[in-house]
């Protein structure tokens, strides 16, 4: 398919054109243009398939080029992009049946599947003839939709089957075979290299196959037997773990899963339902597994979890770093047990013990997550492909917050000077004088070794642990707040509202009617 993008602006045309996967939605060739009549003098020598436009251009607009496309290649599809959701715009492209209707900023994920409808649409307005054409000029992309259109909750057999046969590939009549999901996690991996290394270990099978990639890590690959491949499940078996050994030697981590073997087109969905089910498997296996059968099934029981997690929060409390560790263990134990627990379920479990020793390290100060990184808790789990993956990862986070917590001990003095702010900071007056007397030490060094341990003031340590205590007040329905205000060592409500909200960016009421039970 081929594709134009009209836009008057440089860079929204080099991203759309460089961010975009256009190989993997249908689209082998790109031109471009900077508005309509730049586009039309195009048109020339370049027909595209799609025309991908910005609707407000100088010297010609968007719907004008649409208007002279269609008089010159009616069957081009046209997709609209602008930044100004302009009803007579929308109008216009409503009477020029455009397929998409795109605002900027643009979503690329959006964009694609807007393509994708745009090839679909146009793929199916071709003559038979032209239909056949096509599919024998790009015979793997056509195998590739067909793969996946299987998967898919509804079939046109009929269809299929032509569009197959246009290709060369003989579908067997009854359809019979299994569907097998591979995974490749290697980061360096690229789906053109996993492509070629699982076709031709596929050819190697001697079993008639489609194989398609479902995304950046998981390829689809269907099996057909016929009169020189038989199926049943200890050949199925030998042939996932052959396609595992060509796996072994380009990549260091992946999996494979194998569907049920069935009979019939509309089948094959569920037999890649099967692997997709047996793929999460994979996730409690170490890397490299290969897993064709079925296992019983059995879940972590609730009051388990419920206890180790207990126990991970009350020795995280005492700074039992060396019980967290081992209560982590535990449960990872446990939870190879029980691999029929969902994949999305135990990472939620080791999210939410990922969100505990946040909240601890932001209770001293410490960072554990980069969270301009995109290194959060939640991304943090969901990143991983492993139960071991998980399992290292949470105990890093608990070794880093170990050393943290063992450097800042370190600063004796530190802690002394927080624990009396802890005792003293409802009393208004509190300040760095009353510390210096109570620690025997000059008020510029008692600043410098705080600071230097906390990376705060002291004034701004005493200001924040006064609204933490304020917020956990504030919950209370009764209590007014010149009396909140009074028990957290604020002169006045004024004063008290003043700083709370510099803090927090509410006032005490709106934080009290956004966060009360």
């Amino acid at each position: 398919m081929r594709l134009l993008i009209v836009d008057d602006e440089r860079l929204t045309r080099e991203g759309l054109r460089d961010e975009t996967n256009w190989k993997n939605i249908g689209i082998s060739e790109i031109k471009e243009a900077y508005d309509g009549l730049n586009a039309l003098s195009i048109l020339d020598t370049f027909k595209p398939d799609i025309l991908l436009t910005d609707v407000r251009m100088p010297r010609m607009d968007g719907i004008k080029l649409a208007n002279e496309l269609r008089r010159i290649n009616p069957g081009c599809k046209v997709i609209f992009i602008s930044g100004y959701a302009d009803k007579a715009y929308l109008k216009a492209a409503i009477s020029l049946k455009a397929v998409q209707y795109v605002e900027k900023p643009i979503d690329i994920d959006e964009l694609e599947e807007a393509v994708k409808q745009a090839v679909k649409e146009r793929m199916d307005d071709l003559s038979s003839n032209e239909n056949e054409a096509f599919a024998r000029a790009n015979s793997s992309l056509v195998r590739q939709e067909a793969t996946l259109k299987m998967i898919g909750e509804s079939i046109d057999e009929p269809q299929l089957r032509k569009q197959l046969d246009w290709t060369g590939f003989d579908l067997p009549s009854p359809v019979a075979g299994a569907t097998v999901l591979v995974k490749v996690i290697d980061r360096i991996a690229e789906t053109d290299q996993a492509m070629t290394i699982i076709t031709n270990a596929a050819h190697q099978l001697v079993c008639p196959f489609l194989l398609a990639p479902k995304d950046n890590m998981h390829y689809v690959l269907h099996l057909f037997p016929g009169s020189a491949c038989r199926l049943d499940k200890p050949t199925l078996s030998t042939m996932c773990h052959e396609l595992a050994s060509a796996l072994s030697s380009h990549y260091q981590r992946y999996a494979v899963a194998a569907g049920a073997i069935v009979c019939g087109i509309d089948s094959i969905r569920q037999s890649y339902i099967t692997a997709v089910v047996r793929m999460q498997r994979a996730f409690y296996l170490p890397p490299c597994a290969v897993v064709t059968d079925d296992i019983a099934l059995r879940s972590f029981p609730e009051e388990q979890k419920r206890l180790l997690m207990d126990n991970i929060k009350a020795a995280l409390q005492l700074e039992r770093f060396d019980e967290i560790d081992a209560a982590v263990q535990q449960l990872t134990d446990l939870i190879r047990e029980c691999p029929m627990e969902l994949v999305s379920t135990t990472k939620d479990l080791y999210c939410r013990i990922a969100i505990e020793l946040e909240t601890f390290a932001e209770s001293r100060s410490i960072k554990l997550f980069t969270l301009n990184n995109g290194d959060s808790p939640l991304e943090f789990i969901l990143g991983c492909h492993y139960i071991d993956d998980v399992l290292s990862a949470v105990k890093s986070k608990i070794r880093l917050l170990q050393e943290e917590v063992a450097e800042r001990s370190k600063s004796a003095t530190a802690s002394r000077i927080m624990r009396y702010i802890h005792e003293h900071y409802a009393r208004e007056s509190l300040s760095v004088g009353d510390l210096s007397e109570y620690l025997q030490m000059t008020n510029s060094h008692l600043i410098a070794v705080f600071r230097k341990s906390t990376a705060k003031t002291v004034k701004q340590y005493i200001m924040e642990y006064r609204v933490e205590k304020a917020k956990q007040l504030l919950m209370e329905d009764w209590m007014k707040m010149s009396v909140v205000a009074a028990r957290t060592g604020f002169k006045d409500g004024e004063y008290f509202a003043k700083v709370f909200r510099k803090h927090t960016g509410m006032t005490p009421s709106e934080y009290r009617n956004r966060y009360r039970p």
